[in-house]
């Protein structure tokens, strides 16, 4: 029998909490692909939970996606603040790599 990712059967908001079974409409089973590589993970569970999972999966990738776009916008600032000589070169590129948070042995300046 194949579990859902926290390896527990899935409760069916429509049946009282019950776990969800073959004989629900909304009873779904299948296998859950992450997106870091890890094992897939077979489950069986209501679809309203599935939903629910990837809904918040899509979320999170949009939020982070959000983020990366505002660092490169902000260092695309500061690559034309210092080209404009509003700033100084290698402080627009420290402030670039402390914006984007460069490992330390692959920073620009030291």
């Amino acid at each position: 029998m194949a579990m859902t990712k926290d390896n527990k059967k899935g409760k069916c908001p429509f049946r009282n909490l019950k776990p969800c079974s073959e004989e629900c409409a909304f009873y779904r089973k299948g296998i859950r692909y992450s997106e870091n590589g890890k094992d897939p993970i077979p489950f069986e569970e209501c679809s309203f939970n599935i939903i629910a999972d990837n809904l918040e999966a899509m979320h999170n990738r949009t939020y982070m996606m959000q983020q990366e776009v505002g660092e490169t916008k902000n260092v695309m600032a500061f690559k034309i603040l210092s080209d404009l000589g509003i700033i100084d070169k290698e402080e627009a590129i420290k402030k670039a790599t402390a914006l984007i948070n460069i490992p330390d042995d692959k920073k620009l300046i030291k």
